[in-house]
């Protein structure tokens, strides 16, 4: 694409012109979602990360400021989201490697039936947590599947996968806390939980 067709199509996007839009969406959809393709090794999550890309060149249109060719303005978005979503799912990755550290140090502490008991109350909190996170979290953490996987098992986003664990986990940590300061109370006062 030359020069004065790129203009001429972030012009058109700018004014909220969908002709143009379509016509960007059309020229580009296909390579942007190889090369995420690529990057990411996922075919779902390319599908997913290129329909944000223009999903976010839509909602900024009327701002957009484009200094390199309007391909390269695509794809560093792309890699921008990617690079996002990668740090994202490793602060999901570290904060469940703490919760397992902190649980296998805390086991050494616990009798058998205080395990059983710790064991029952972290269960009740995955149980409270609502259906579709549950069966999220679940699949993620019981079955080990991929984002990805869980996505296509239960045709939905891998956005939408991502929002139930980040709602899960924020969900558990808060119960869990508040459930292991009353168990330690109770544990160092020899209360009977």
């Amino acid at each position: 694409m030359d020069n004065n067709s790129e203009k001429t199509l972030i012009e058109g996007l700018r004014k909220g012109d969908e002709a143009s839009y379509k016509h960007l969406y059309t020229l580009y959809y296909s390579e942007l979602r190889a090369y995420l393709s690529t990057i990411s090794g996922s075919v779902e999550v390319s599908k997913e990360l290129s329909q944000q890309v223009f999903i976010k060149i839509w909602k900024k249109r009327e701002s957009l400021s484009i200094n390199s060719s309007l391909k390269k303005y695509i794809f560093k978005i792309g890699y921008n989201l990617f690079i996002d979503l990668q740090r994202k799912n490793k602060k999901d990755h570290q904060l469940l490697d703490q919760l397992k550290h902190d649980a296998v140090h805390e086991i050494v502490d616990f009798t058998n039936d205080e395990l059983d008991i710790k064991i029952n109350l972290v269960l009740s909190e995955v149980n409270k947590l609502p259906e579709k996170c549950k069966n999220v979290f679940l699949l993620a953490k019981k079955d080990g599947l991929k984002y990805s996987e869980i996505a296509e098992e239960l045709n939905i986003s891998i956005k939408t996968v991502e929002r139930h664990m980040t709602k899960a986990l924020r969900r558990l940590r808060k119960g869990l806390k508040i459930i292991i300061l009353l168990f330690h109370l109770f544990h160092n006062l020899h209360i009977p939980f």
